[in-house]
């Protein structure tokens, strides 16, 4: 179970960073490999600086699903928390 916690973490990580390059944020919540959860926060680009960047949440979710399965994980259920606002 270690071993599938390294490879969510990985997923998330490398996905996180194609995020921060269109100016969101990406983070780690919790990853339950007895239910096959994953919990991530997700903040879109809002700001001036970057009026053409792309990557929202439906983009997100296709992406981190690829990358977990890359990794050789299932997941069940995947929750992405964004800010209230």
């Amino acid at each position: 179970m270690e071993h599938q916690n390294a490879e969510v973490h990985r997923a998330v990580d490398d996905i996180g960073s194609i995020v921060r390059r269109d100016g969101g944020e990406l983070d780690f919540r919790t990853y339950d490999p007895e239910t096959g959860e994953l919990v991530v926060a997700f903040r879109k680009a809002g700001n001036d600086d970057c009026v053409t960047c792309t990557i929202d949440e439906p983009m997100v979710r296709a992406f981190l699903e690829e990358a977990v399965r890359a990794q050789g994980v299932e997941l069940a259920s995947l929750r992405i928390q964004t800010p209230a606002g």
